[in-house]
């Protein structure tokens, strides 16, 4: 393995550009993080600009000033005369009740409630898109946690070694030889009030052993080729040659693990809140719905919607994550490598 040709990264990605199907994948990725950001602009109980008793209110439905919060909602909405309002495309946030429908109503375009509502007469649209963003949010700050914690201590187990490249390989083995769920339930368990502080810490508290293999194993791989010698020879630092020589040799693997890792993070919290032992009530996320619908099996939509961002999250990080590990891998593209590219023979190359 030689070290990879300056600005690898850049034509990796220029190279994924041309596969229609990742860049669909990645599309909809950057629309459910569009959709994560801008939540309160899709679904919301107070509007995005309004004049109420003529006072003008900019995205009160991200500020929520209790002046607003304390009126009615025809008041807030701005139908009272001399009032206006630009309301989201629905008005109702994912705690509000609407007393005017009643409760696990079927989805109907010409009503309030494009997509139905749940057990408790709450939005399931609005419940939907704000659980995007704990969906996304806690995915995000889960593999960033620890794809820094492997990260770190795969590469000074593997720099380093001696002790403490044993201690972080037998806890790694250890940790590696349970299921991650059982291992989340059993740290949730043992809390008395379990957050999504405290979620974000158990995911990140049993995962980070995948990221510390593969660094670990990229950084002995590293450490033996003949730049790095050639940095040790010349009186660098231990911590200059990590830094400078070592790591970036790692920077492929772990952002494939990254991407990788977005739709399992999803896929762990939403089966968390499917079994109850995941974020507290009442925050909306995507397991809460699915988990809604064993109990009420006619409520088909309870189901089907929740269900179908899960499955497009999970298989959209999956190709992404996949094509990611195609585009810098070298055993997966040589040319990254310094290799020719491995085509099929021409019948004039034949002859």
């Amino acid at each position: 393995m030689t070290r990879r040709p300056a600005g690898s990264l850049r034509r990796a990605f220029s190279r994924l550009a041309g596969a229609r199907l990742t860049v669909a994948c990645a599309a909809l990725l950057g629309c459910m993080a569009l959709v994560a950001v801008f939540a309160d602009l899709l679904a919301s109980d107070l509007p995005i600009v309004c004049k109420i008793h003529g006072s003008v209110y900019v995205m009160p439905c991200v500020t929520s000033p209790p002046e607003l919060v304390s009126l009615s909602r025809d008041a807030r909405m701005g139908r009272q005369v001399g009032d206006w309002a630009l309301n989201p495309l629905v008005g109702f946030g994912p705690y509000a009740t609407d007393p005017n429908t009643p409760p696990l109503s079927p989805p109907s375009l010409v009503s309030a409630h494009p997509i139905g509502t749940d057990a408790r007469g709450r939005d399931l649209f609005a419940r939907l898109v704000h659980g995007t963003r704990t969906a996304l949010g806690l995915a995000l700050l889960a593999v960033v946690l620890y794809i820094a914690v492997g990260g770190v201590l795969g590469a000074l187990s593997g720099f380093f070694g001696g002790a403490l490249d044993f201690v972080v390989e037998r806890l790694t083995e250890a940790l590696s030889s349970f299921p991650v769920l059982l291992l989340v339930l059993v740290v949730q368990a043992l809390l008395t009030h379990p957050t999504a502080i405290s979620l974000l810490l158990a995911i990140a508290a049993v995962r980070w052993t995948e990221v510390a293999r593969l660094v670990r194993a990229d950084v002995l791989v590293a450490s033996q080729q003949d730049f790095v010698m050639a940095a040790r020879a010349i009186g660098a630092s231990p911590a200059r040659v990590l830094y400078k020589h070592v790591l970036p040799q790692a920077v492929g693997p772990v952002i494939v693990a990254g991407a990788l890792g977005i739709g399992q993070m999803v896929l762990v919290e939403s089966s968390l809140d499917f079994l109850r032992s995941g974020l507290p009530e009442p925050v909306p996320s995507w397991g809460e719905s699915l988990a809604e619908s064993r109990y009420y099996l006619s409520a088909w939509w309870l189901l089907v919607f929740p269900a179908l961002l899960v499955l497009a999250t999970v298989v959209s990080s999956n190709v992404v994550g996949e094509a990611l590990r195609d585009a810098l891998d070298p055993r997966f593209s040589p040319t990254f490598a310094g290799q020719a590219p491995l085509t099929r023979p021409t019948r004039s190359s034949r002859a």
